[in-house]
């Protein structure tokens, strides 16, 4: 099922330019997927539809895209905004990318690759290890898992 992407923090769409994507990359010391990329540049703060990923643990909905850009009014979306709010819970190498309906997050997790991030949820209520559940092998996998 193909994914469509909906306005939910903006009005419309707007667009991380790639020193944006650089500086984030620069700042967390990490290469992000190029297959989040080619979406993330032109649809952050926007919200997939379909939305539902089924975990071991139980069923997900991403809320939306975290913003690659950092816009004043809207910095509680931001990725680097975010992180640093979620950091000293997180194990080093894990960062997020998206929010769920529940106010955890989808994350990239570094650990086993420093190229190929996995993707896993991160449970805010928990911390650690303990907080982090994996989800797909890759973004491209995590969208085709989407469903209704």
């Amino acid at each position: 099922m193909a994914v469509r992407w909906l306005p939910r923090i903006w009005k419309t769409a707007r667009q991380a330019t790639p020193h944006e994507v650089e500086a984030l990359e620069s700042a967390w010391g990490v290469k992000l997927p190029e297959d989040y990329k080619r979406i993330a540049m032109v649809h952050q703060g926007m919200a997939p539809e379909p939305c539902v990923v089924d975990t071991d643990s139980g069923n997900i909905v991403m809320s939306e895209l975290l913003t690659i850009s950092e816009v004043e009014e809207f910095r509680a979306y931001s990725m680097s905004d975010t992180y640093k709010l979620i950091q000293p819970q997180l194990p080093v190498g894990v960062y997020p990318f998206a929010s769920t309906a529940h106010g955890d997050f989808l994350c990239f997790d570094y650990r086993t690759s420093p190229s190929a991030p996995r993707v896993a949820f991160y449970f805010t209520e928990l911390a650690g290890e303990e907080a982090i559940r994996p989800v797909a092998d890759g973004f491209s996998e995590l969208l085709a898992k989407l469903h209704d």
